[in-house]
């Protein structure tokens, strides 16, 4: 592996520039032993880093705006930027610090160690997040995909000092780095980026198979709460397969909007349900598609008829070219906005690079989407949109979750 970090550099006009680094390591590239370490360690990126000390950090970032935040996804950890332009150089030394020279004390993991241990409480308390976390362990299992970003508490407890020294060492390198950086013309790419560039510090990749596919709803039941709470998933694609733009159209056709299947359906025509929405999540090897919901457990059962009815209908094909075209206009709207400004570019580009390799190109994604064709949503909906490879989780009131007989239940 070349030790040489990929660096995208983009102009367009305004006042503002935006830089980012992506390593390319997340929460899925941890041995189970470190589960957590990732995201434990981005916490602490930011807060002393080279010979910058937290009061300086903080200091820099409110006098750049404010703007100025670290990220951990199961694929990456990121720092990011959005500054403006005459005061890029000074932005990138601190988020190319941060990445680079975090410098991690006993006495600071400690404090970060007790703020994560919060965020394990806030998710717990959430419903919503709780099955948005189990869905992918019910049909993923084991996979290190299905695992929490924030990892096993027990495992947080007890990472030292040394075991973040050793995996930043072991992950964090240029090598294993994305930067991007989108400015103004006539901005100069910054002196710290060329150094980054010619540092060539290797680092080490994981690789993972694709999950194994294991149909089947976990269903957690508790007390105080009065809702039922759903995160469904079917199988999706890999992030760089030449589908996934269909596989857009189909979410948005079926839960991405006001004039979706799903939310026409059990919104607006029945008014089962508050919220009703669908996503895709890609990853390198897989990727699943999205259906949440959440009820009074006293609609529950016809929820799930109006549901399972729906994703019967379209899984057999019963997609319009109606819904199609609107569908992708709504992609295609999205494609302008989400280009629009520094920073919006600058995570466009990363997204594009991370999935496919390459830079974000408006006008190309734009002609993938029109040539998707009313057949094309049809055949791949009739291989992603199969009852029987139903998976997520669910949770509600003890005693009041309710599921189909014909929706396997795990365990």
């Amino acid at each position: 592996m070349t030790g040489a970090p990929v660096i995208l550099h983009e102009t367009v006009p305004g006042a503002t520039a935006a830089l980012g680094v992506w390593v390319r390591s997340g929460s899925a590239d941890e041995p189970a032993d470190l589960a957590g370490v990732t995201h434990l360690l981005e916490h602490l990126l930011l807060r002393r880093c080279g010979q910058r000390t937290p009061e300086a950090i903080a200091e820099l970032t409110d006098s750049l705006g404010g703007s100025v935040d670290a990220f951990t996804t199961r694929e990456v950890c990121a720092v990011t930027a959005h500054v403006p332009a005459e005061r890029l150089e000074e932005a990138a030394e601190l988020v190319l610090e941060a990445v680079s020279q975090p410098v991690v004390r006993a006495d600071e993991l400690e404090l970060e160690r007790s703020v994560v241990g919060a965020e394990f409480d806030l998710v717990q308390d959430s419903p919503a997040e709780v099955v948005a976390e189990l869905a992918l362990q019910a049909c993923w299992a084991d996979h290190p995909l299905a695992r929490p970003v924030l990892g096993r508490r027990e495992v947080v407890e007890r990472l030292t000092v040394s075991d973040l020294v050793r995996f930043h060492r072991a992950r964090f390198g240029s090598g294993n780095q994305l930067l991007v950086v989108v400015a103004p013309p006539g901005v100069p790419l910054p002196q710290a980026l060329t150094e980054a560039g010619a540092r060539g510090l290797k680092a080490g990749r994981v690789t993972h198979l694709p999950p194994a596919w294991r149909p089947g709803v976990l269903a957690e039941e508790r007390d105080g709460i009065e809702q039922m709470y759903a995160n469904l998933v079917l199988p999706g694609l890999p992030a760089d397969h030449p589908e996934i733009y269909t596989l857009g159209v189909l979410h948005q056709l079926l839960g991405g909007g006001a004039s979706s299947r799903l939310f026409r359906e059990m919104r607006d025509r029945l008014g089962l349900v508050y919220e009703i929405s669908t996503a895709v999540y890609a990853a390198a090897p897989a990727g699943v598609l999205e259906i949440m919901f959440s009820a009074p457990t006293r609609q529950a059962a016809a929820c799930w008829e109006v549901l399972l009815g729906v994703l019967a209908a379209v899984g057999a094909g019963a997609v319009t070219e109606r819904e199609v075209e609107l569908a992708k206009q709504a992609l295609l709207a999205g494609v302008v906005l989400g280009a629009e400004g520094a920073e919006a570019l600058m995570e466009a580009h990363a997204g594009e690079w991370l999935a496919r390799h390459r830079r974000f190109d408006a006008a190309g994604v734009c002609r993938e989407l029109e040539a998707i064709t009313p057949e094309r949503v049809r055949v791949l909906a009739g291989e992603t949109v199969r009852l029987e490879n139903l998976a997520g989780a669910v949770c509600g009131p003890r005693g009041g979750v309710v599921l189909p007989e014909d929706v396997r239940r795990l365990v």
